[in-house]
């Protein structure tokens, strides 16, 4: 009797006619995986150089990993963009605002 496997991405039942070395269903759960793991990989490496320069004391490093409006760690290239300066929508838009009352009150 064969043992049932699933996919280790969705967790769908694999067909009973695949390999052994088979893990995912699909190709979409195969690439999803791999971005899973990649993003994975990348925040652990920012979590890393964060704690070092926290370690060293390098304000300038500490200065690029967190976000300037609230002062939590960004993790840009994590799960979102590899350029993300702040660390949230909500702290983008306050940034603007802020920057937008201080352009008005130059003008008046």
């Amino acid at each position: 009797m064969a043992r049932i496997r699933f996919c280790a991405s969705c967790g769908a039942r694999l067909p009973r006619s695949a390999s052994a070395r088979r893990r995912y269903c699909d190709d979409v759960c195969r690439a999803q995986a791999y971005r899973a793991r990649r993003a994975s990989d990348r925040i652990m490496t920012l979590a890393m150089m964060l704690g070092d320069a926290e370690w060293n004391d390098d304000t300038g490093m500490i200065r690029l990993l967190t976000c300037p409006e609230c002062g939590h760690m960004t993790f840009a290239g994590g799960h979102r963009r590899q350029d993300a300066v702040y660390c949230s929508g909500r702290c983008r838009s306050r940034a603007w605002r802020r920057r937008a009352a201080r352009r008005a009150r130059r003008r008046a």
